[in-house]
């Protein structure tokens, strides 16, 4: 019984686990395109949810459209982690109501 809790944890971590590697690739290589360090330097400044605001927007109308598309491909390997998160943890419940 125990081969078949280690299978099906398996199969709801794996995704989760492909996420999370892409997250870390993805954030690697966002390092070569977007300085950090400038960003939070420059974020300093912003004051308030509308200042926010005015900034997100003015810093992505401005930037490139390689760091545009990883941004987005970004933002849909979140959603999809969040997603398998979910699901991970639906799964441990299921485990620990079994037992």
């Amino acid at each position: 019984m125990r081969r078949v809790y280690l299978l099906f944890m398996l199969r709801n971590l794996a995704p989760l686990a492909f996420d999370c590697f892409g997250l870390a690739a993805l954030a690697f290589v966002a390092t070569f395109f977007v300085s950090i360090k400038h960003v939070i330097a420059n974020l300093s400044f912003v004051e308030g949810a509308e200042s926010f605001s005015r900034f997100s927007l003015l810093a992505f109308s401005r930037t490139e459209l390689t760091t545009k598309i990883l941004l987005f491909v970004l933002g849909a390997v979140c959603f999809l982690a969040v997603r398998d998160i979910r699901r991970a943890v639906r799964a441990a419940r299921i485990l620990k109501q079994g037992k």
